[in-house]
């Protein structure tokens, strides 16, 4: 089945006064304690996100990724897998995870509680995209939101349908 690509509801330059944005923000939030964070992108989706924002918070800071699995065909399977860990300790450490959408929260959430778990002094989340329309109180919370999109199916920046879009510069609904 062929899809296709339909509105951008993100586009390039949103992108780019996205990014600077949210960098600002964890400089702010983080300051002299910026030299003790490390920053996780969640594989395969972050790695365009994780790279703009690095690049633009502009000091050196440690990085790591872990590769996790929540989908089968599209759909939510309820149960997070660790496909690969981080290699980096995290005992008494800011972590901050990146992601390039939360939809259900279900694996930032498990991530968040697995890394605290593991010792992390606390655990930030930085989200490209928030894609809930509704978010409830008990509901997981992202530290730094880049955009809210609309709650459709979407691809591009790290975003993908079995593997296929992941590298456009915008954010597409897949129709």
């Amino acid at each position: 089945m062929e899809m296709k690509l339909g509105r951008t509801v993100v586009s390039e330059s949103e992108i780019k006064a996205m990014v600077p944005r949210v960098a600002n923000e964890i400089k702010q939030a983080c300051g002299d304690d910026l030299k003790d964070v490390l920053f996780v992108g969640i594989m395969k989706g972050a790695y365009i996100w994780m790279a703009d924002l690095l690049r633009e918070i502009g000091a050196d800071v440690q990085m790591d990724y872990i590769h996790v699995s929540s989908y089968a065909n599209e759909q939510s399977t309820g149960v997070v897998t660790v496909v690969k860990d981080i290699q980096q300790d995290v005992n008494d450490r800011i972590v901050i995870l990146l992601d390039e959408v939360i939809d259900t929260g279900l694996t930032l959430q498990y991530l968040k509680k697995e890394l605290l778990a593991r010792g992390a002094r606390k655990v930030l989340l930085a989200v490209a995209t928030d894609k809930r329309e509704q978010i409830a109180a008990d509901d997981i919370h992202a530290d730094f939101v880049g955009i809210r999109v609309p709650n459709e199916f979407l691809v591009g920046y790290g975003m993908d349908y079995n593997n296929h879009y992941r590298n456009l510069g915008y954010i597409a609904v897949l129709e």
